[in-house]
């Protein structure tokens, strides 16, 4: 017997330690030729060697072996994985199913939908995810969340499995940052949709600009959500682009307080909707709530822009232009974040940092001056010598611009 081989009268038989039992596998249509000898002491040493790294698959070098077939995962293909895995996600909104079935199908097709999970390598797996042309990075890596997920779920059964999606990351992608218009570019947009479209429309994006939510979440808002005494709006459901009602974004229901101006879009809106659909707005062509924000964005929001000679930009910049005019007027970015429904101003401060910097129109610079000039004095040698000390470690001056009292 060879090195892992054990050579037979008519036939060839690797040998190897597998889950701490010693197997004895009989290679298919191989007589104990010489090369063929060579070729199996070079297989035994590979199956050998995977063992040892723990990535070894018995389906795939013996796939007729009955150790093999008793493998409850041996046979287990790609596309009865993904059945698996879509039902673990029951929960989720109907959606983000469709966005996932749709990525399974396109991994289906790459590998095979009948072949079996633990026959597609990780050096394959690979391949396809860098050679295949990504419209975005973005897409990439929300494909790779299901193909992720079934190896996970195939881990939980065979744990001894080497997971092949180690090692396969996600592509880097820089995330957009806002691009809001100017409170004057805002104001261009509702003037020339009052004169070019129906007051439908204009109530619809005055209230967009006016209150900061999403897009999705606006044509989810129903009449019993707002609360005309104490003007709020209570937002807790957003829409699909499939127009079906799915969770918030952050999961967590939020008061919007309203400005008199988000008051009267919805007092414009009273007159064509409150007694004919609990959604608030609606599409003044079809007589119906918004399906989704394509409309609005393809047949009014970018027609505008263009019109008005303003810069192309996503009408989710309605929310972006809500906020940092907000900011640049002095608004408490604690107040924001609550508006905007994020858990704390933490977003705010990094999303939005250069316009909370705007906002300070040289207030905290001056306080810098003020404290760093008094400092400076402290140590100059051309301090004027008509410093007071009055015990305590503070700076202040006095009504002279060169008399400073320096409080120790």
């Amino acid at each position: 017997m060879g090195r892992g081989i054990e050579v037979r009268e008519r036939s060839i038989r690797i040998v190897f330690s597998w889950q701490g039992k010693q197997r004895k596998e009989t290679l298919e249509n191989m007589e104990p030729t010489p090369a063929n000898i060579k070729y199996a002491t070079r297989l035994a040493d590979e199956i050998k060697k995977k063992i040892a790294a723990g990535i070894f698959e018995y389906a795939v070098y013996f796939p007729n072996s009955a150790i093999a077939k008793s493998d409850p995962a041996a046979d287990v293909t790609l596309k009865d994985m993904s059945d698996r895995w879509l039902a673990t996600k029951g929960r989720l909104s109907a959606a983000t199913l469709s966005q996932y079935k749709n990525a399974l199908v396109f991994w289906q097709k790459k590998f095979g939908a009948d072949r079996p999970l633990t026959a597609i390598p990780h050096s394959e797996i690979a391949g396809v995810v860098g050679s295949h042309p990504w419209p975005t990075a973005k897409l990439c890596n929300n494909y790779l969340i299901p193909l992720r997920g079934l190896f996970e779920l195939l881990g939980r059964d065979r744990p001894e499995l080497d997971n092949p999606m180690r090692g396969v990351n996600n592509t880097k992608h820089q995330k957009s940052p806002p691009d809001p218009l100017s409170a004057e570019e805002m104001e261009s947009v509702l003037a020339h949709m009052a004169k070019q479209y129906d007051p439908r429309v204009v109530a619809y994006f005055e209230f967009m600009f006016t209150t900061g939510v999403r897009p999705e979440e606006a044509i989810a808002v129903r009449w019993q959500d707002i609360d005309w005494n104490h003007g709020t709006i209570r937002i807790q459901v957003a829409k699909t682009f499939k127009g079906t009602v799915k969770a918030l974004k952050t999961s967590e229901t939020r008061d919007v307080d309203l400005v008199e101006r988000a008051m009267n879009a919805l007092r414009t809106m009273k007159q064509y909707t409150y007694l004919k659909t609990e959604e608030v707005f609606e599409n003044p062509v079809t007589g119906k709530s918004w399906h989704d924000e394509r409309s609005q964005r393809d047949h009014y929001w970018a027609p505008t822009l263009k019109r008005k000679g303003i810069r192309h930009r996503r009408a989710y910049q309605t929310r972006h232009t809500y906020a940092t005019i907000a900011l640049m007027s002095g608004v408490n970015p604690a107040y924001i974040a609550r508006q905007l429904g994020h858990a704390n101003p933490k977003m705010v401060f990094t999303t939005y940092a250069k316009w909370i910097d705007a906002a300070d129109r040289g207030r905290e610079k001056a306080k810098m001056e003020a404290i760093l000039n008094g400092s400076l004095s402290q140590n100059n040698p051309s301090t004027p010598a008509n410093i007071e000390n009055t015990g305590r470690h503070d700076w202040t001056r006095t009504n002279d611009p060169y008399h400073v009292k320096v409080v120790l």
